[in-house]
């Protein structure tokens, strides 16, 4: 039994894709109408829309016969008509950006002057800010710094947790993610993705926040997470780094030995941390996470205690409040507190 491969443009989109294709020169028409589709289509999915964008709009295709034979005779590559094409009309740059020569690519992000105004066309440049071509990847990082002040900050902040997740597992980019770092973290965008992550049930946001927390800037924003996140694990990450002073998040893979004799090794997360930046924090804060609904967090809490002792004035209460939780994992932890002698 065969099965019927994902699409994700619509059929409708797809047709005007091919209209469009067969009569460029008309796009005042046409474009207009295939941009507003497109910028509905779901960021999330803009990977596997470039392909069916590219052969939609038949992009990069050989011309007829006829523009061949005259190619063959000026010398010009194909991709040279849809370099003229966008000279003429500014707007085909969003298709552009899609097209399979990199040529092409490279001057549409030279030739955009606005901000994207969809997340996914936000997701398409940074998808092209992961180019295998290095000169598009340059005429990305170029474009997003001509207009990363200029993006609106509900576009940014609906596509901050897929960019961000995306920055360890598309392989081709380095520095270039950096500058997404630039646009999350600014001061308008930043408050969106805090109340996401604060008001949101579902979802990895836990690992959102891991990857947020190389941004000092979110250091702010972590007492209200602690308190009020309706998800366990984003309070008990907030609270974490609260308790400790210390901000941990993930920074990509690494290879760790297995056995060097045979060469086994396997590929581990690896994390990066700062000092947590001086904000001011209740002087229950412990309290607080000992007494959260979620054994997550107790359990956050306890271990926080194990890391620094020293600095909780009250630890034997503490102690006490923890030898008497309802979750083992929790008592057990207090049981090793009070085997374990304090350093003073």
């Amino acid at each position: 039994m065969t099965t019927r491969s994902r699409t994700v443009l619509s059929t409708a989109l797809t047709a005007k894709l091919s209209a469009l294709a067969s009569t460029r020169e008309n796009w005042d028409d046409e474009l207009p109408a295939i941009l507003a589709d497109l910028s509905a289509v779901p960021h999330h999915l803009v990977v596997l829309a470039s392909r069916e964008i590219a052969l939609a709009a038949r992009l990069g295709w050989e011309p007829l016969l006829m523009d061949r034979l005259i190619g063959a005779f000026t010398d010009e590559p194909i991709y040279v008509r849809d370099l003229a094409l966008m000279r003429r009309a500014p707007n085909y740059a969003w298709i552009f950006l899609f097209h399979p020569s990199g040529h092409v690519r490279e001057a549409a992000l030279d030739s955009l002057q606005r901000p994207p105004e969809s997340a996914f066309f936000l997701a398409a440049v940074a998808w092209r800010l992961n180019d295998w071509a290095e000169p598009v990847r340059r005429a990305a990082a170029r474009y997003v710094q001509r207009v990363q002040r200029q993006i609106v900050p509900e576009v940014a902040a609906s596509s901050a947790p897929y960019l961000l997740d995306r920055r360890h597992s598309w392989g081709r980019w380095s520095r270039e993610a950096d500058l997404l770092d630039d646009v999350f973290g600014r001061p308008d965008v930043l408050p969106i993705i805090a109340g996401f992550l604060q008001r949101t049930a579902n979802g990895s946001l836990a690992k959102y926040l891991r990857l947020l927390a190389r941004n000092p800037a979110i250091d702010q924003y972590l007492p209200a997470l602690a308190a009020s996140a309706i998800q366990p694990q984003v309070r008990a990450i907030a609270y974490r780094s609260l308790l400790t002073g210390n901000v941990t998040w993930f920074a990509g893979y690494e290879w760790q030995w297995i056995d060097k004799v045979y060469g086994i090794r396997k590929r581990v997360p690896k994390l990066d941390h700062r000092p947590l930046q001086d904000i001011a924090l209740p002087p229950d804060l412990f309290w607080q996470a000992a007494r959260d609904a979620s054994v997550i967090v107790r359990r956050a809490a306890a271990d926080a205690l194990i890391a620094s002792r020293a600095a909780v004035p009250d630890e034997d209460r503490l102690i006490a409040h923890f030898e008497q939780d309802k979750n083992p994992s929790v008592r057990s932890r207090a049981d090793f507190l009070r085997r374990r002698p304090r350093l003073s």
